[in-house]
């Protein structure tokens, strides 16, 4: 319940914040995560509308200031603007929402979502190349993503961009942070990607840790976030993100290895993800990284 998100994310960092997941179709079909569960979930599996009710009707007591809105793809819920009117009646008065961005290239639908209360939106964008993006996301979108892109930051949408290190991407990271920069004045945020079974060959498409730090290398600084990644890796780059992206990469199975024992920075650092410490140990951290 609300209560207890704010108490864990208030821990975290996150303030006066609570979230909700909405699960329903997907509309893209990214090469790394489509599966039934994501682009065809049966009905059953959707969330129920009294869920979602019942949960953020508790605001009206708690007064929490932020809700951010996850899920599959939250604007494909049938249920998906009356959920927006009532977390504004229970008094949230920021709501981020996680999105693909492509129903924000229709007509009208950006100042709506403004009007209706969203503030801040967390989209994924894998390419400044529309073939390259095309191909990650299994759908011809990358048009579509950009205008509506363009039409959020006309309307005043903050807007909080994330790729992940995939092997097909990282050779254009820095046109991606480039764009995202002077088009929409958003700083990218690089993630590491998780490991699903029969879905796609992590080991095989997985960049190591020294190969994200040779593709950031020429990245200037204030260009690209870091996003859930241990603190030692990159550490003269900034740590950010969308919260409700940040909260997602944290749910990744992760390890501090024996070389993270006696490193000052391991309380407030989320460690190495397992399946890359699997796969090639702990090469590229250190202990008690500057700063």
């Amino acid at each position: 319940d609300l209560a207890e998100q704010a108490r864990i994310l208030g821990a975290w960092g996150w303030p006066s914040t609570g979230l909700l997941i909405l699960m329903s179709p997907c509309e893209n079909r990214c090469y790394f995560c489509a599966q039934p569960a994501v682009t065809h979930p049966p009905k059953r599996d959707w969330t129920p509308s009294d869920r979602v009710q019942s949960l953020l009707a508790d605001n009206r007591s708690l007064g929490l200031d932020r809700l951010c809105i996850g899920g599959t793809e939250p604007v494909t819920h049938p249920h998906f603007e009356p959920t927006l009117k009532l977390a504004r009646q229970v008094g949230f008065s920021q709501i981020e929402l996680m999105t693909s961005g492509l129903r924000l290239a229709e007509p009208g639908i950006a100042a709506d979502w403004a009007g209706a209360g969203v503030t801040h939106l967390a989209i994924p964008i894998y390419s400044a190349d529309d073939a390259v993006h095309d191909r990650v996301c299994g759908t011809t979108c990358h048009g579509r993503l950009l205008a509506g892109l363009d039409a959020a930051h006309a309307a005043g949408l903050g807007l909080s961009l994330h790729t992940l290190a995939l092997a097909p991407t990282l050779a254009g990271l820095s046109d991606l942070a480039d764009l995202c920069q002077t088009r929409w004045q958003s700083t990218l945020s690089l993630a590491p990607p998780r490991p699903k079974d029969g879905v796609w060959d992590f080991d095989r498409e997985a960049p190591s840790l020294s190969d994200v730090s040779a593709a950031i290398s020429s990245i200037p600084r204030g260009s690209l976030n870091m996003m859930g990644w241990p603190l030692c890796f990159a550490p003269d780059r900034p740590r950010g993100g969308a919260t409700v992206m940040s909260i997602y990469f944290r749910g990744q199975a992760r390890i501090h290895p024996s070389v993270c024992g006696s490193c000052q920075a391991k309380p407030s650092c989320g460690g190495l993800v397992q399946a890359l410490f699997d796969r090639d140990g702990s090469a590229g951290l250190t202990a008690n990284p500057p700063g």
